[in-house]
């Protein structure tokens, strides 16, 4: 069926015609000015950059890794250059995206990132609830930074004796909801910042109706304490030695702890603790994969503890949350979605300052929303559950819709988002259902050939010489 192309007007502003509905959808153009107006970051003058459409290249920056950031620009004007009446129009320089991204700052992605990032699932999402609670998961990741160094001052290495991380890095936390990947909370930090501590901010965004899936990491009294005054569950993974003192065992055989928070005036706090092992054949089997050099092997007759504040076994039997608490891996999916899909880690992050580095991550995290939320519209549609749709081939998609989508009359929009959302749930790159199955932690890259790039590495440069300068007869 023919489409009509979008028509200039001659006298027009480049930035006033470039259409990016894929983003659009999730951070509207009128919601992006009012948050402009309230950090005062709009620009004095518009030129072919206005702040509002650095906002949308600032998400782009992400979805584009394998462009450098003037080539980013102008693979999103692809479209409408092509369409525009002035075959000589000059794109915006490196030098030109720079000074914009900088009067921009990242106060203004963060305020935007924390309107817009909500949790997407509906009674209808299959996966997204249990209990009646929506599913939610807490973790955290490194992340390279470039080895400048403001970015080396400010967020640090990692060091483990004499040894140091090749590059800065940036600790991620991270608060999804499971059902969907969709990051609705997010906090960065030096690399040696406390998760624990990072953790505490993020409860923020917990509500009522929520259970909070996690890491043994996290559990603390208090913290444990916290969650409840949010009005949450919680479901976490449990070290051994800790909340033993039984006060009642259950039917299922968890038991029931009463705990006592530190502070003056806190009621105590009962909790669930459930334990298990796997089924001994299996579990020796699984004993003999590798691990990473960094863990023990594991024990085939390891006792596994779970702590949560579901306390009635009848609403939540002790071996359902057993199999429920497996689903807090969906945040490390769709942490590796962002890392290695669409970022291509392992290549450290573009920007060479903090304030540019906390920008691209605010970035980061608002594009892999607005990619989950069409995936999550497009498994609605489709009676799917979200899993069984593949990020890889979003990004594929996306690239082909950003040029679409500039090309188009405004009118045209509502039907190539339809197109859009079909091409999502195309039968043919739906991904398999989930099965049981234990990776061995290995990879193939272990060393290198070279060493590792110190200070006292310096490439060698003559100036005025050529080659052929050097070569004696």
């Amino acid at each position: 069926m023919p489409f009509r192309l979008q028509q200039i007007d001659p006298d027009s502003k480049f930035c006033q015609h470039l259409q990016l509905p894929f983003l659009e959808r999730c951070y509207p153009r009128e919601l992006v000015g009012e948050v402009l107006s309230q950090c005062q970051a709009w620009e004095k003058r518009e030129r072919k950059l206005s702040q509002l459409v650095m906002v949308y290249y600032v998400m782009a920056l992400s979805l584009f890794r394998q462009y450098n950031v003037t080539d980013v620009f102008a693979h999103l004007c692809r479209g409408l250059e092509w369409l525009w009446p002035d075959s000589h129009l000059a794109l915006p320089t490196g030098g030109a995206l720079t000074a914009r991204r900088a009067s921009l700052g990242s106060i203004v992605m963060r305020r935007l990132f924390r309107q817009c990032c909500r949790p997407l699932a509906t009674e209808r999402t299959k996966g997204a609830f249990a209990f009646g609670l929506r599913l939610m998961a807490i973790d955290s990741t490194l992340d390279e930074v470039p080895d400048s160094p403001t970015n080396a001052l400010h967020f640090g290495r990692l060091t483990s004796g004499k040894s140091q991380s090749p590059y800065p890095q940036v600790r991620c936390m991270y608060l999804a909801e499971v059902g969907t990947h969709a990051i609705v909370d997010a906090l960065f930090a030096r690399c040696k910042a406390s998760e624990q501590s990072m953790a505490w901010a993020l409860l923020r965004s917990l509500h009522e109706g929520m259970l909070l899936l996690a890491d043994r990491n996290f559990p603390s009294i208090n913290w444990l304490t916290a969650v409840e005054h949010q009005g949450a569950h919680l479901l976490c993974r449990l070290k051994a030695g800790i909340f033993t003192q039984r006060s009642c065992t259950l039917a299922d055989g968890s038991y029931l702890v009463n705990l006592r928070p530190k502070g003056k005036n806190q009621p105590p706090l009962t909790v669930r603790i459930i334990e298990y092992r796997l089924e001994p054949s299996v579990a020796r089997e699984l004993a003999d994969l590798p691990t990473s050099r960094t863990s023990d092997r594991a024990n085939p007759s390891k006792v596994h503890r779970l702590v949560t504040t579901l306390l009635d076994p009848q609403q939540a039997p002790a071996l359902d949350l057993i199999c429920l608490y497996h689903e807090r891996w969906e945040i490390e999916l769709a942490i590796k979605e962002m890392k290695i899909h669409q970022r291509l880690s392992p290549q450290p992050l573009r920007s060479k300052t903090p304030e540019f580095i906390y920008q691209e991550l605010y970035g980061l995290v608002m594009a892999h929303y607005a990619i989950r939320a069409w995936m999550h519209e497009a498994a609605l549609q489709g009676d799917l559950d979200p899993d069984r749709l593949s990020f890889t081939h979003a990004l594929q998609t996306l690239d082909t819709a950003f040029y679409e989508f500039s090309i188009v009359a405004k009118e045209e929009l509502p039907r190539q988002q339809e197109r859009l959302l079909a091409n999502l749930r195309n039968p043919k790159k739906l991904l398999s259902p989930r099965r049981l199955r234990f990776c061995p932690r290995v990879v193939k890259g272990v060393s290198s050939a070279f060493y590792r790039q110190q200070d006292k590495y310096h490439s060698v440069c003559f100036k005025n010489t050529t080659f052929r300068d050097i070569i004696l007869i």
